[in-house]
């Protein structure tokens, strides 16, 4: 026993020995270019496995809950966290709300890292996630205790979970005047292509508003990338009487109906697989690619939150676009197909979406948010990576024990755009214009957000 202590006892004077030559390295650097190398090999020495962790406990507390925006907004609000508090305990980009100019990154080593970085990133994840969504509360506790527990404790642990703890609070503060979206009355159409009440659900409690939609104002919500809801606002939809109202009227007319005769069975299976929450669905793509490509931890959190601040981007700037056009839903405008002055849409008053799928959502039309958000997460992949064709496989809430893979991030976009048709949900042009202000919105997110420091 006394041989097993003594060498106990030599090993940690070895590694306190290495440490302290590893820290007065650091301190000894004055030269930025050598501190940002010094910086980098530390950051590259650490894995996503915490950042990972707590994704998907984001994910398993979130998905599929609630409707889209305000699954976006917690996604990005929880995701930015954990990338703020990552770069406090060592800069290596720009943060969302947690200002990390004061730092330098010289208190942390490569044997200390984990223990600082880890703490935080708990932390951090752990408080907003609580604080957003309530009934979280006892796993994010347990998952924190746990997680810390095996943090040896020291000042180092002390100052990360500290870090976790503000980078929480500024963000919490940055978008504590966010107005939640809810279910409002909405003025009802009367002209063809004026939006009518798609309103699906019809239970006593509660007591939803008549004629109503959901999240109306949700255009006017400060955005977390871009300078404005309208930034990217795309032009006027088809005209009732044009050509190309025509054929995507009958195109969802016959590919969206439920009893449907020439819509394949892959393409049924499109249409409800990929009626996931959008950004539930980003969210699985990143996670995927994090692990596919081994990144590290802090790659890891900027992908992750650069994805969620370009979804919920997607869907604010969408939710402009729908509301200020308030276009009609195929489900109305089939339904009325002889009432709307075009002789060319014939009327099938019978006519309903596929019934597998999600019924029709409680908005108008144009442009299309899954449409949108679709190609705005594809964007962020290409430009994260550097290209597009990285073949994939993920799964899907909508339909359990199945997966679709995919040979690119453009392919993944694609299907979620047309698979709106194939779910009677969209016609053709809200699905091309969702597409191209993804895409535009995309690339001002990733042009001017958690740049990697100069």
């Amino acid at each position: 026993m006394k041989k097993k202590l003594t060498l106990y006892g030599s090993t940690l004077i070895v590694l306190f020995a290495m440490y302290a030559c590893d820290k007065k390295e650091l301190d000894q650097i004055t030269d930025f270019g050598e501190l940002k190398r010094a910086n980098n090999g530390m950051i590259k020495s650490y894995n996503n496995a915490t950042v990972l962790k707590w994704d998907e406990a984001l994910s398993m507390a979130i998905d599929n809950k609630m409707p889209a925006p305000a699954e976006s907004r917690i996604y990005a609000m929880v995701t930015l966290a954990m990338h703020d508090a990552l770069n406090n305990v060592v800069p290596k980009y720009e943060t969302y709300a947690l200002d990390n100019s004061w730092n330098d990154g010289k208190e942390v080593s490569k044997k200390t890292i984990y223990s600082v970085a880890d703490a935080a990133v708990a932390q951090a994840a752990h408080d907003v996630l609580v604080a957003l969504y309530p009934n979280s509360k006892q796993n994010a506790d347990d998952l924190l205790a746990s997680g810390l527990s095996e943090i040896e404790d020291t000042e180092l642990k002390d100052s990360g979970i500290q870090i976790g703890k503000d980078a929480a609070q500024a963000i919490l503060a940055k978008r504590q005047n966010d107005v939640l979206p809810k279910f409002e009355t909405y003025p009802q159409g009367t002209e063809p292509g004026q939006y009518r009440s798609t309103m699906p659900f019809k239970f006593a409690t509660p007591a939803w508003p008549a004629n109503a939609v959901y999240a109306p104002s949700w255009g006017d919500t400060d955005p977390f990338g871009i300078l404005s809801g309208d930034q990217f606002r795309p032009e006027p939809p088809y005209d009732i009487n044009s050509p190309e109202y025509t054929a995507d009227y009958n195109e969802v007319k016959s590919f969206g109906s439920n009893a449907s005769t020439i819509r394949t069975q892959d393409q049924t299976n499109m249409g409800v697989f990929l009626t996931d929450n959008m950004p539930s669905m980003m969210n699985r793509v990143a996670r995927v690619m994090a692990v596919q490509e081994n990144l590290n931890g802090w790659e890891t959190a900027r992908l992750l939150a650069l994805i969620q601040m370009t979804a919920a981007d997607a869907l604010i700037s969408t939710f402009d676009g729908i509301y200020y056009y308030s276009f009609w839903r195929p489900i109305t405008a089939i339904q009325e197909g002889d009432n709307d002055g075009n002789n060319d849409t014939a009327r099938d008053a019978a006519w309903v979406p596929l019934q597998s799928a999600r019924a029709t959502p409680p908005l108008p039309s144009y442009p299309s948010s899954y449409a949108a958000a679709g190609s705005a997460g594809a964007e962020v992949f290409k430009m994260y990576f550097g290209k597009d064709d990285i073949s994939f496989t993920v799964g899907s809430y909508s339909l359990p024990n199945t997966e679709r893979s995919y040979a690119s991030f453009s392919q993944l976009a694609e299907e979620m755009a047309v698979s709106r048709i194939y779910a009677g949900h969209s016609f053709r042009n809200d699905n091309v214009q969702g597409e191209k202000m993804g895409r535009e919105l995309a690339r001002f997110v990733y042009d001017n957000n958690l740049s990697e420091l100069k």
